[in-house]
C-alpha cells in the first residue's frame, strides 16, 4: 500500500509544521507581558473507515488496521507557570504574584481575562488593558487626578489637587477550574469555554488570589534554551519526513517501470 505510506508521511510533515508554527509563535512573543507559552502535542492518527472495512483476508485488513494514518496535531497546551516581573515606571503597571486574571470587557460586550497588567486611561478616563479592553468593575479616574496608585489588594488611589487621596474602585481577578480550556482571541486575551469551568472571582489577596504588584509587570514565560531545543527536534523530524517521501516516491518510480 504505497499510498498509505505517501499519506502518513504527509501527515508527518503537516503535524511537524504545526508544531514549528507553535514554537515559532512562543520566540515570537518573548517580549509581549504575560504571554504563556504552549507546546504542541502531537498524536497517531486512527486508520481510515474505508481501511479498517477493505475487502480481502482478515490478516491483511489487520494489518492495515495496525498501521495507522500517520501524525496529527491532537492538542496545544498553555504553560501557566508565572512569568519573570519587570519593573517599570508606570503606575497603572500591575503584575500578578500568583494565580488569577484581570477580568475585561471586550467591545462586544463579552467577558475576557488577562494577564497583562499594563494599564492605561482611554479617552474617557476609564482604566484600559493596552488592547483596549475595559477594566471590569469599571474603573474611571477623574480628569484632576495628579498621581495614581495600585495597592497589593487591588484598590486604585488617585491624589487629588490640595493633597486629598480617593479610592476609585478595586480591580477583580478571576480563577478557573482549567485554566487550560480558555480560548486565546489575541492581544494577550482569552475568554472562557466549557471546558475552563465556571470563574470563581475575588479581590487580590484574598485565599486563592494573588496579589497584585504595582510598577511591575509579568514578561513572558518562553524559555528560549527549551524552544530552540523543540526548534530543532522538529526540524530533523521534518527532514527525515522529506527524505522518506522521496525514498517512497523513487520506490513507486521503480515499481511503475516494472509494468513496461
Amino acid at each position: 500500500m504505497p499510498w498509505a505510506a505517501l499519506r502518513a508521511a504527509a501527515t508527518g510533515l503537516e503535524a511537524q509544521q504545526r508544531n514549528l508554527e507553535v514554537i515559532a509563535n512562543n520566540l515570537a512573543n518573548l517580549q509581549t507581558p504575560g504571554y504563556k507559552s504552549q507546546r504542541a502535542v502531537l498524536a497517531d492518527l486512527r486508520p481510515s473507515p474505508e481501511v479498517l472495512g477493505a475487502e480481502g483476508p482478515a490478516r491483511f485488513q489487520l494489518a492495515l488496521a495496525e498501521v495507522g494514518r500517520g501524525a496529527g496535531l491532537a492538542a496545544v497546551v498553555a504553560n501557566h507557570a508565572a512569568g519573570p516581573l519587570v519593573s517599570t515606571a508606570r503606575p497603572l503597571d500591575v503584575a500578578i504574584a500568583g494565580e488569577g486574571f484581570l477580568v475585561v470587557t471586550l467591545p462586544d460586550g463579552r467577558t475576557a481575562y488577562t494577564r497583562d497588567g499594563a494599564l492605561q486611561r482611554d479617552g474617557q478616563g476609564r482604566l484600559v488593558t493596552s488592547s483596549g479592553a475595559l477594566v471590569t468593575p469599571q474603573i474611571t479616574v477623574p480628569p484632576d487626578a495628579t498621581a495614581l496608585h495600585i495597592d497589593r489588594d487591588g484598590r486604585v488611589l488617585a491624589q487629588l489637587p490640595g493633597g486629598g487621596q480617593r479610592e476609585l474602585g478595586r480591580l477583580q481577578l478571576a480563577r478557573f477550574p482549567n485554566p487550560d480550556g480558555l480560548e486565546r482571541v489575541g492581544q494577550n486575551l482569552l475568554v472562557p469555554t466549557g471546558a475552563a469551568g465556571a470563574p470563581a472571582v475575588g479581590a487580590p489577596g484574598e485565599a486563592g488570589f494573588g496579589a497584585l504588584l504595582a510598577r511591575q509587570l509579568e514578561g513572558a514565560n518562553v524559555q528560549v534554551a527549551d524552544e530552540l531545543v523543540r526548534l530543532v527536534q522538529a526540524q530533523r523530524a521534518y527532514s527525515v519526513g522529506t527524505h522518506q517521501l522521496r525514498a517512497l516516491d523513487e520506490m513507486l518510480q521503480e515499481a511503475s517501470d516494472l509494468r513496461r
